[in-house]
């Protein structure tokens, strides 16, 4: 059956569609519709999503946050090795380095200046960080031994190196490169608090 009305286009029906048309006497669209919950019924639970993954993610990030290196430098030398020294400061949990690379050399060591002629040294740099303590890597003591240098090292120029907790996780810390002479980090320059301090002027 062949309904007509339309100026340009034919709608061609089937037979029981024809049938309902004339039925009815009109032409209707069928909308679909999602069914209405029973009255008293309770509306559907919703997924709840396991929050685990949520609380690893706090974790780490509250045991990242744990651990602080700060003022971490070396001296300017062509030499194939050099000394980096550094502070690592424990909020409140113990932890331990577990490991130290760089990409500006072979490997990392962790050595210490002895009353013997000859100082110690460890391949895999392993240091116990106190449950709210400080760990001064400097010199006359223990500090990080950078070998194989791929380019020396030019004063006022930095890199990073990336330390290894057991707690918390990767930590990567800027090293600051200070003149063949240097015995300290620098003193921060402005008073504390001061946040006009380094700030070129125009």
């Amino acid at each position: 059956m062949t309904i007509r009305g339309f100026s340009k286009t034919n709608l061609t029906l089937s037979g029981a569609a024809a049938a309902a048309i004339l039925m009815s006497g009109s032409l209707a669209f069928a909308q679909a519709t999602l069914p209405l919950p029973a009255p008293g019924a309770n509306p559907p639970a919703t997924t709840v999503p396991n929050d685990a993954a949520a609380k690893a993610r706090a974790a780490a990030l509250a045991a990242k946050a744990n651990v602080d290196v700060s003022e971490a430098w070396t001296r300017a030398t062509s030499a194939p090795n050099a000394p980096v020294y550094l502070h690592i400061v424990s909020a409140k949990d113990p932890d331990r380095l577990i490991g130290i690379d760089t990409a500006i050399a072979k490997s990392v060591e962790l050595h210490e200046d002895t009353p013997q002629a000859q100082p110690r040294f460890a391949l895999a740099p392993a240091v116990d960080i106190p449950a709210g303590g400080t760990v001064n890597l400097g010199p006359g003591g223990r500090y990080l031994m950078l070998v194989g240098l791929k380019a020396p090292l030019k004063e006022g120029e930095g890199f990073l190196i990336t330390l290894h907790f057991d707690k918390a996780g990767t930590e990567n810390a800027p090293v600051k490169v200070l003149g063949p002479a240097a015995n300290s980090y620098p003193p921060v320059a402005g008073r504390r608090g001061d946040t006009t301090a380094n700030v070129s002027q125009r």
